[in-house]
Order: structure tokens, then sequence, then C-alpha cells
């Protein structure tokens, strides 16, 4: 047997920034860019386009439950049934033919083929096929074993944790018999060699390093099992390792050359269900499969013989193709198309909620940077709450949407059911808010518009360039809000300036605006909430604008729910300060929730086995089980 030790390099600790890509994932966001599967806690993007982003680590959205009883009481009316952790219960249907080439659509190509550096949608996609993870999501968002043997929990003894130290130690257990697609064996020594790249400050443009670091050292048993060292509590263990890279065709590159070796353009060796066979550059990739991945999966193999991902120049063409019958599956179609995409005999409609929601985020900074002033809404929470109230949400989903979105009511998605409440629910009253105003010293004036204090009610909304579908719920905003007496202006930026860094002098992250109409990805664990609302992740000066607080909230409500909804692994403790974060959002209305985006695909009857993925393993998750009639 052996065992060896791996400890993280001495500065190797991330910058304080919770999640240190996230400027640069911003900063790359052009006017192309397009809603993706949520590879990391915080995407964001114009609405209704596609984006070269994502980040590369996991993370799972049901934790495990402590204790030994056999059933936990509710949480804001959710229950959370059995104290077994949420490990799926997915079963494919058997297939019934085996072998053909599936064509896969897509509408950008990828530039390479990198777990660790490339945020690209469409890399995500393919990434899917080639590299294994010690374990996947499944559609519920419950975890799938990959690599391992099992998932890691509190109850099966594979998670321990010291609460009075605050550490917590994971073991896991690989499949026995593993291999590359080369025929070496994939072994715990690949696990430990993966982290350290992640963790080697030499190694540049590592996407979200941030749990990682969190680790203080490996211990490697045998080839098998090994186990994580946190030296803090971590409850989004399961994000890590989604790909597992190999120490023998990688460790002997330089550190600093990795980010850029050849061997991302077509990996030649690979853990997944397939592997690259030939590749034309904006055209298409073929994939056969990898008989290697079926060792140690008790000769389980893929249905298909090959997926041949082909690539379209526009949406507008791939929609096309797919209603031709071209192609068999049509990935991450617009969701500003929803409404007039319609089932054919060739394809059906398929869609499911994101993890992602579009939202208003009013400006709290005092004075606001752009006007100099403080903002309207300062010291008064009951505007805020009539600006909320004014806004007809069903009836803005169901005009534009063709009422094929769920509203948003909080940061936490719908589908993270452990951790939203659905008891939380933003009624729209016109007549209450106007009331409220009424109440609050808000007078129209001659014209319509209130003043209060000598002050109009006035005040700017930014949008990004580029999408005819985010114009019109802008348009459809500004209208409502005159109704309430608030007089509501429209200015465009384009994406770079709105979303580029704080050294690069984005507007969001410098707070150069009074309201803004965006979407924020969360991600499958509600701890993707805390760049987003935390008072630490204000980007200022004094921290080098390390922070995703682009409306500068701060409030001890918020910041106490959040910081002890990321120090615990039970999902009960989890659920009641998201619960009570939630509660305190819905109060505050520093934010306006609109609805859910939407993951929107379209896919011949006759493809089985396919299960759209909102989760970071995208809708190729199980494209091993994918079989064709």
């Amino acid at each position: 047997m052996t065992w060896v030790s791996w400890t993280s390099f001495a500065s190797a600790e991330p910058s304080p920034r919770a999640n240190s890509s996230e400027s640069a994932a911003r900063s790359s966001i052009t006017s192309n860019t397009r809603p993706l599967p949520h590879r990391g806690p915080l995407i964001t993007r114009p609405f209704s386009q596609r984006g070269p982003l994502r980040a590369a680590l996991v993370a799972l959205a049901v934790l495990p439950l402590a204790g030994g009883c056999s059933s936990l009481p509710s949480v804001h009316g959710i229950s959370l049934g059995s104290a077994s952790p949420s490990v799926s219960q997915y079963q494919p249907e058997a297939a019934r033919h085996e072998g053909g080439t599936l064509v896969v659509g897509d509408w950008e190509s990828p530039t390479n083929f990198s777990p660790l550096f490339n945020e690209e949608v469409p890399a995500a996609q393919v990434d899917a096929l080639l590299f294994a993870g010690l374990v996947r999501l499944d559609p519920n968002l419950q975890a799938v074993p990959d690599l391992v043997e099992r998932v890691p929990t509190l109850e099966n003894g594979d998670v321990r944790w010291n609460r009075p130290a605050g550490t917590v130690d994971v073991t896991y257990q690989l499949r026995a018999g593993l291999r590359w697609s080369d025929g070496e064996p994939l072994t715990a020594d690949d696990v430990a060699f993966t982290w350290r790249l992640i963790v080697n400050p030499k190694v540049q443009g590592v996407l979200s390093p941030d749990g990682y670091a969190a680790i203080s050292r490996i211990d490697v048993h045998d080839v098998q099992r090994f186990t994580l060292h946190f030296d803090r509590v971590y409850p989004k263990y399961l994000n890590l390792f989604p790909a597992v890279l190999p120490q023998h065709r990688l460790g002997g590159i330089a550190p600093e050359q990795l980010a850029t070796n050849a061997f991302w353009g077509r990996p030649d060796v690979v853990s997944g269900p397939f592997k690259i066979s030939e590749l034309v550059p904006d055209d298409h990739i073929t994939l056969l499969r990898n008989d290697a991945w079926s060792q140690g999966r008790a000769g389980r193999r893929a249905h298909l013989d090959g997926i041949l991902y082909k690539i379209y120049p526009e949406a507008g063409q791939l929609m096309d193709a797919a209603r031709a019958g071209q192609v068999s599956l049509a990935l991450e179609l617009p969701d500003d198309q929803l409404a007039t995409l319609a089932n054919t005999g060739a394809v059906t409609v398929q869609r499911r909620s994101q993890l992602a929601y579009e939202q208003v985020t009013f400006n709290q900074a005092d004075p606001n940077p752009l006007t100099g002033q403080s903002p309207p809404w300062k010291n008064d929470p009951a505007l805020l709450q009539a600006l909320r109230g004014a806004i007809d949400r069903p009836g803005i989903v169901k005009k534009l949407y063709g009422d094929r979105a769920r509203l948003a009511e909080s940061p936490i998605p719908s589908a993270l059911s452990a951790f939203h409440d659905p008891d939380i629910s933003l009624a729209y009253d016109l007549a209450a808010a106007v009331k409220l105003l009424d109440g609050d010293g808000w007078v129209p004036g001659p014209d319509g518009i209130r003043s209060k204090n000598g002050r109009r009610l006035s005040f700017h909304i930014v949008t990004a360039l580029g999408s005819p579908l985010r114009s019109a719920v802008r348009d459809e905003l500004i209208a409502q809000w005159r109704k309430l007496g608030a007089e509501v202006s429209a200015t465009e930026a384009h994406p770079s300036d709105l979303f580029s860094g704080y050294a690069q002098g984005g507007l969001l992250e410098r707070g150069q605006f009074e309201a803004g109409l965006w979407t924020w990805s969360i991600g499958p664990d509600p701890d993707g909430v805390y760049p987003l609302e935390h008072s630490s992740e204000i980007p200022t000066d004094k921290n080098q604008g390390q922070g995703s607080n682009f409306g500068r909230f701060s409030n001890a409500d918020l910041d106490r729910n959040l910081d002890k909804g990321r120090t615990s692994l039970v999902t009960i403790e989890r659920a009641r300060s998201y619960a009570a974060f939630e509660r305190a959002y819905a109060r505050l209305g520093f934010e306006l929730p609109l609805f859910e985006r939407v993951l929107v695909a379209m896919a011949s009857p006759h493809l089985h086995n396919l299960a759209l993925n909102a989760a970071p393993d995208t809708t190729l998750w199980n494209a091993a089980d994918w079989w064709v009639d």
C-alpha cells in the first residue's frame, strides 16, 4: 500500500475576493454573449445572449445532513425528508439499440478544451464528453458518482467534520481499474496532481481556485483512496474536481506554460465517454466512443458510436437545421426565442429554468458615483417596496415569454428546493404601491411625477446593448413605474463597458449607475448569492475592486445569514440561514427579481435519455446513456 501526503504551496492563498476569476470573466463579455450552464458561482451577462464565459468548478445544490435521525422537520414549509444525503436516484432507460452517430448542433465554436482555463460555453459542452470528474450533478442537482464508488457524506462516514476545530476531512474511493484513453491507469495520484496544479501560483488563469485553496493537504492512501483535508468548513466540497487531469501526460509541462499548452487544443488523453477523432475549427468536431472509459465501470460503455458536434454561424441557422431534421439536438438556444418556438415532426422544444435570474439592482451607494447625489431611495424602504409592487412581473413574462418562464422571488433559484422558500412571494399591487408612496410623502406633481422634500422621483436604468427582448423588458418597467409616478430614463452601454473589471473602469464594478437590469447566475449552491449580496463583496479602491456586490448593499441581516449559510455542512442548518436571508432580502427591496432564465433546446423525438441539465455538467452530462431508436 502506498501513502503520500501532498501539502499546498505556501503562496497559493487566493486573493481576498471570494471568486477571484470573476472580474476577468466579466471583462471578457462581448456583445455576442449568451447564457451558459453555470460552471461557476457567478456570471454576469447581457440578457438572451451567449457569453464566452464559464468557470471550471461545480457546486452541489443539496448537501448531506448530519445526525442519525430517519427524518427531519420542514424548514419554511419545505420537507427535508430523510437524513440521507441527496445522492441521485437517476436511472436511465435501458437502451434498445446500440450504435449510430448523433449530430449535435451549437452556434459558437470552442477555441480549446481546458476545463481549468477556458470560459467558453461550447467548450464546457464538449468537455463534458472528454473529461470525467469525481461526481456529477443530475438535472435535479443531486450528486451522481462518476470516477468514484460513492458520494462522500456525513451519513456514510466519508466526511468527518471537527466542529470545534472548524476543519473537514473528505475521503473518496475511486472505482477500481479506471483507465485513461491511452490505457494508462487513472489513480488518486492524478487527483493530487490536479490539485497541485490549481493551487500552484505559477499556473496562471485558473478559473476558480477558491475551494481548492481551502484544502491544506491531500493524503493518497493507495491508488484508489485519498482524503482531502480542509482547513475550514467548505460546504461545497463536491464542487471540486469536475475534471481530473492526467499526470503522466501533463506532468512534464512547466507550470508557467500549462495554460497555453497545445494539449488543450485537442486533448489526446481523456477520461470521458468520448474522444476527439477530427476537429475542423468553426465547422465540426467528430467524437468517437472512448472504449477505455468502460474500465472500472462494470463493462458499461457509451451506446452511441460517436457524436458529430456541428457548429452553425448563428442561432437562427441552428434552429432551421433542427426543424429540417439535420441535427438531432440543438443546444443552448436563446431564450428570447422561446415564445416563437414550437414542436414539429422533426424536433420537440425542451426547456427548464436555469440557475440564473433577471433582476433590477437599485444602487445603494451614497453618494452615487454617477450622479454625486444620494440615491432617491436612501433611508426610504417604502419607496423600494413601492417600486417593486408596481411591477406586473407575471404580465411581463406572459407578454414577452409566452408565459414560459418562472417568476423569481429571490436570488436563490427555485431548483434549489431545500434552500428556496416557496412562501416568499413579491405580489403585484399597483394600488397598494401608490398608497405606500402617498403615505411616505411622495406627492404627485402636475405632470404626474412625484416629489418629496423638493426632489423628483427620477432615475436612470442602464442595460447592455444588443438585446431586443431585454430592451422590451426595460420599456415595460419604465411604463409601469410611470403609472406609479416615477420618471425613469433608459441608458444603454456596450457590454465591455458595463461588465469590465474594476481596474478597467467597468460601470457596474465602479457603481457608475443608478439602477441596472442584467442577469445574475447563482450556480447550484445558495452560497453563489454571497458574492452578490454580502457587504464584504462591495468593490472598492481599498480592496482593489475585489467584489461583485455592484449594488453596494450593506445590511447586517443579509451578511449574518449569508455567513451562517457557508459555515455548516448540515442542510437543515443552511436552509434556516437562507430562509432568513430571503426574508431580509424581501423586506429590504435592494433588488427587484423578475424571472428565472430558461434553458432551451430542440431535440429529435428519437433521442432517448436526454435530460436538460442547468447544472455545471451541462445537458451532455449523461451522453454515455443516450441512444437513438
